[in-house]
């Protein structure tokens, strides 16, 4: 069995994390991950997605975590906190 999308809400906004292949790839995927917050600050951007390999080593898609968790919680976390998103996004690495 394999997750292939996922979709986490936190009190300032939302995240989906999807698994797909790579367009043109010829059969590697990557992670997309797309994030909403819904009240953004002064300069922030309402919408941010990264596509990234689904290699990705655990290093690059923890500094991710971090960016996600701030934009769904709407404060940097606790590395608790953080964790908890990276424990969910790493579902879809290989």
């Amino acid at each position: 069995m394999r997750t292939t999308r996922i979709e986490l809400e936190g009190s300032a906004g939302h995240v989906a994390i999807a698994r797909a292949p790579a367009p043109g790839s010829g059969g590697s995927t990557t992670i997309r991950v797309d994030s909403i917050t819904r009240e953004p600050k002064r300069g922030q951007q309402v919408w941010k997605t990264w596509e990234l390999p689904a290699g990705i080593s655990d290093d690059e898609l923890f500094k991710v975590a971090e960016q996600v968790q701030q934009r769904c919680d709407g404060m940097s976390g606790t590395n608790s906190m953080i964790h908890d998103y990276f424990r969910e996004m790493q579902r879809f690495q290989d």
